[in-house]
């Protein structure tokens, strides 16, 4: 009699997997749309800039700084580098897409972070792009969230640098660890937030 009640409670533990599965990829679809939406939007140039205009070797706390425009940033850049730079597009007068650029001034490595914000200012999507000459590798990680910040679905693809097909980095890639990456799960939470008007 035991086994007869346990059948029904296992097919229905597997059917809510089942439609717990289903609704998360059908999140995950509305994200994409939503992000690529956001994408074409960003073709044009970026509504707000910004950099860490802190003295990197001195390994001074960041200190951000909004430009009037990319022709202003790349004259700071004339005078002194800045090595952490972001843009960010609005959207019904709020942030929905910032990409941050990180490298080093050896050149040697440049990190990429593309963040798409719901109209609510939860973070949707956040992928990094990480490029090193230390074994020409590129790492591609792309993760998803809910509304209430929890990821739902997460990527990562090993790429050879110059050619861009699959390369095995079985033991990772020095500079890029899972935990590395540096994203926000808010809008209100970028390190410029307080910059914006």
């Amino acid at each position: 009699m035991k086994r007869i009640t346990a059948f029904p409670m296992f097919v229905a533990l597997l059917l809510g997997l089942t439609n717990a599965s289903f609704s998360q990829s059908t999140e995950v679809r509305r994200i994409d749309a939503y992000a690529k939406s956001i994408d074409s939007a960003k073709k044009k140039r970026p509504d707000l800039v910004f950099a860490d205009v802190s003295d990197y070797t001195a390994n001074e706390k960041a200190k951000w700084r909004k430009f009037a425009s990319e022709k202003a940033l790349e004259k700071h850049r004339d005078r002194t580098e800045a090595y952490t730079i972001a843009y960010a597009w609005l959207g019904g007068g709020k942030i929905v897409a910032s990409n941050f650029t990180h490298f080093s001034p050896s050149g040697d490595w440049v990190k990429y972070v593309y963040h798409h914000f719901r109209t609510d200012g939860s973070l949707a999507r956040v992928e990094s792009d990480y490029r090193t000459f230390n074994g020409d590798f590129m790492v591609v990680r792309r993760r998803y969230f809910n509304r209430r910040g929890k990821q739902i679905k997460s990527s990562v693809k090993f790429l050879d640098f110059k050619t861009r097909k699959s390369k095995d980095a079985s033991s990772g890639v020095m500079g890029d660890g899972p935990n590395e990456v540096g994203y926000y799960k808010a809008a209100s939470k970028l390190p410029f937030a307080g910059l914006v008007k």
